[in-house]
């Protein structure tokens, strides 16, 4: 059984892990579904995820002057979204995860709120399991026994939810207008482990309307662009929809390179951090 008095006291996903009940998802699984920041290896990518995280850490824990945050926000959550589906959103998400975990030793917590076809979720074979979307539609489910440790030991992962419960099966919305059953779930995960970064898969900006409703509930945004791809008007329409976040992040994703002055340019792959 988990023990929720003591992960209550630090607000730590990682003090789960002790009591889970789930077998942690192993790194050959996380590296199938495109992790490439795990084993220390001294690669491109990984050495550029470790720039990306330095911003991303560096808003998280830096007060920001002047007004204070919204009461509403969540500054601990972190959305990775992009305007079109394919532009290495989730592939972001995760190794930005990754990269935090292992690299910052900061708690954190990936959150799949993306139901596609082929979400992270199924990627992990975690596909009939409760998760998210089973919140939304049954709050009185337990967080903590949704929550699957990994092999990494700071990073853990909340499926998106079992199927029936992904498309059209929430429950009659009688919130507040401007409230939408995803914000008091979102909320739920933050205050819940406030200790932790939430990193959150989010749907893209122009496929539906999530990532515009939690734009005002999560700390930073990061948009990943894929190079070359996506047109301009296609990333200023995404960017207004995220305009009320106070930090927004942009990522240019598979870029071609055109020289060797660039991380891993000699083929070096150490084992140091």
């Amino acid at each position: 059984m988990l023990r929720p008095r003591a992960a209550q006291a630090s607000g730590t996903v990682a003090d789960l892990r002790a009591g889970s009940t789930h077998q942690p998802i192993t790194l050959e699984v996380l590296e199938r579904a495109g992790l490439m920041v795990a084993r220390n290896k001294r690669t491109r990518t990984a050495e550029e995820y470790r720039i990306v995280i330095g911003r991303v850490l560096r808003a998280l824990h830096d007060e920001p002057a002047g007004e204070p945050a919204s009461a509403e926000m969540a500054p601990n959550v972190v959305m990775v979204t992009s305007a079109r589906p394919g532009e290495g959103k989730s592939f972001t998400a995760l190794n930005l995860a990754g990269s935090i975990a292992q690299n910052a030793g900061e708690s954190v917590l990936l959150v799949d709120v993306d139901p596609k076809i082929r979400p992270m979720t199924d990627q992990f074979g975690l596909n009939e399991g409760p998760g998210f979307m089973d919140l939304i539609a049954q709050p009185e489910l337990s967080l903590d026994e949704m929550i699957v440790p990994t092999e990494l030991p700071n990073l853990a992962f909340l499926p998106l939810g079992s199927r029936v419960n992904r498309r059209g099966a929430t429950p009659k919305d009688d919130s507040p207008a401007g409230v939408r059953p995803i914000m008091p779930v979102i909320r739920r995960v933050s205050d819940r482990f406030p200790k932790s970064l939430i990193l959150l898969d989010a749907p893209p900006c122009l496929s539906t309307s999530d990532p515009h409703t939690l734009a005002p509930l999560v700390g930073q945004v990061v948009m990943v662009v894929e190079a070359e791809r996506t047109q301009r008007s296609e990333v200023e329409a995404a960017l207004d929809m995220v305009r009320v976040c106070p930090m927004v992040t942009m990522l240019l994703n598979k870029v071609r390179m055109s020289t060797k002055h660039t991380f891993g340019a000699y083929d070096y792959f150490g084992s140091y951090t």
